[in-house]
């Protein structure tokens, strides 16, 4: 069963409300995040609008069978977001709801405040899709429910960011009273509720929009994620969306955020694909643990290695122009990560280990995140954090692979590795340009703003010319590299 109880917000009643949900003691929890409708291959598109929700419905009724949970984001329109979840009730589809900040958007007449008390009046009598606000808390059998849009404290590195920055995103026009004080005192209300209901509940199951936890790498960030007060415990699973990441985890938080990526429909037919699959949502299992790790495979790292190397110029020219058009693309994605290394791999290696850490630990209040990462890439990260901690970055073909793969662990996506591009010598020679830049000019976390092809520098490498690195305009001369470059085995009979 599905009970509502304890309704402690203000302008709520006290109804209890309950509704049946099959497979009562091996229940799923499914979530999924960021849909919005209204968006198709990054464009407004709202005239596709109704046929994604329709085909959202359906495959949700035949394939769905536990709890759905949606964390917000569905329409940029609060409207087509109300609408949208009666047509969820009215399919007696049974889950619960938060409201993403594109589900307040109006004409500037309605404020936050309008909204939800506009969604709690529209659904107090829903039998099996629920509002979740601050104050409302549900039971699924020995599992209590909460949620929020979540907000942010604006909070980064343990100050306040300034807040006259957040005064022209797009909210503040479409919503009436848009503050970002107010914003940060519904989150500080939202986390008082939430914390206490961790202190009091056995299991907690925590649904907002809004990470719960602090993504940012730089003050802007704020508005995606934040630092937050909420209790670091082991008594619950908080989902969340918001940062358009396809999958973002830490320790018992976890996400499957969809974006604004919903595929064309004639791409779809001509791929005689569907617009969703069970690769769209995050699952939990109500499962045992999921037994110990076997014996980590050191080697395994270069798995996401490749040898590829030009042989002919001559005949390999699709392979030339493919190499050379890559640049420092795959470079300046990971600046951050890189810089970080450079500056500070003590620091990188704790966050790397930290995070990893948290992705194993898989079960909490008998749930299972059955969408766990597999043992090559769990063994490939171990691996790389073992060269890492040598602290030799002359190897440079060991050293790139390990900190491209530790990288995706760094920024919190490890699922995304299995997908990864092998790193072949072409990148491990244009990372290490990167790297020994960073180093040489004490570029830090914070100064790095752009990582691109600068000099007219280069040096011949396997048969394709590769350009010194501009980092913040800042390059090695040719000479600074070449000596640099000779400490490594990576040259021999390259050049």
């Amino acid at each position: 069963m599905i009970k509502n109880d304890s309704l402690t917000t203000v302008g709520l009643g006290n109804n209890s409300i309950s509704c049946a949900v099959s497979h009562q003691t091996t229940t799923t929890i499914v979530f999924i995040s960021d849909l919005h409708f209204d968006y198709t291959s990054r464009k407004y598109k709202p005239d596709n609008a109704d046929k994604w929700q329709e085909e959202f419905i359906d495959y949700v009724k035949e394939n769905c069978k536990g709890i759905l949970c949606l964390a917000g984001d569905f329409f940029d329109n609060y409207e087509k977001t109300l609408s949208f979840i009666k047509k969820l009730e009215e399919n007696r589809i049974v889950g619960f709801f938060v409201l993403g900040n594109h589900d307040y958007w109006n004409d500037g007449t309605k404020s936050h405040d309008d909204i939800i008390r506009l969604f709690d009046d529209e659904t107090q009598n829903n039998n099996y899709f629920h509002l979740l606000i601050t104050g409302k808390k549900y039971h699924i059998n020995d599992v209590c429910v909460i949620g929020d849009t979540g907000w942010t404290s604006f909070r980064r590195k343990n100050h306040v960011v300034p807040l006259k920055q957040f005064r022209d995103l797009k909210d503040a026009i479409k919503v009436r009273d848009f503050d970002p004080k107010k914003i940060r005192k519904s989150h500080e209300n939202w986390v008082t509720y939430a914390n206490k209901i961790l202190s009091t509940e056995k299991k907690v199951l925590i649904i907002t929009h809004f990470p719960m936890i602090d993504f940012t790498n730089k003050e802007k960030d704020c508005w995606w994620s934040s630092q937050t007060k909420l209790a670091k415990r082991d008594n619950y699973w908080a989902v969340f969306g918001h940062k358009h990441n396809s999958s973002l985890r830490e320790n018992n938080h976890v996400s499957s955020q969809r974006g604004y990526v919903n595929l064309s429909i004639k791409y779809l037919e001509r791929m005689g694909m569907n617009q969703y699959s069970s690769q769209s949502f995050g699952t939990l299992g109500k499962v045992g643990d999921s037994g110990e790790l076997e014996t980590l495979n050191t080697e395994a790292l270069f798995t996401f290695y490749s040898p590829l190397v030009v042989t002919e110029v001559t005949t390999d020219v699709s392979l030339t122009t493919e190499i050379t058009k890559r640049g420092y693309k795959r470079c300046a994605a990971n600046k951050v990560n890189f810089s970080t290394l450079a500056s500070s791999p003590e620091e990188y290696i704790k966050k790397v280990k930290d995070i990893i850490t948290g992705y194993l630990r898989n079960t909490y209040i008998d749930y299972t995140y059955l969408d766990c990462l597999s043992k090559r890439v769990v063994d490939a990260v171990f691996s790389a954090i073992s060269f890492l901690e040598k602290g030799d970055f002359t190897n440079a073909r060991e050293f790139i692979t390990a900190a491209v793969v530790t990288g995706y662990v760094y920024n919190k996506m490890p699922r995304e590795i299995e997908h990864m591009r092998p790193v072949d010598d072409y990148d491990v020679m244009r990372f290490y340009l990167m790297f020994l830049t960073m180093k040489e000019y004490n570029l830090g976390i914070d100064s790095i703003s752009s990582v691109r092809k600068h000099s007219k520098n280069y040096i011949n490498f396997g048969n394709v010319d590769i350009y010194i690195p501009s980092v913040n305009e800042c390059s090695l001369s040719l000479e600074a590299a070449m000596i640099q470059l000779k400490q490594t085995p990576l040259l021999l009979g390259k050049v």
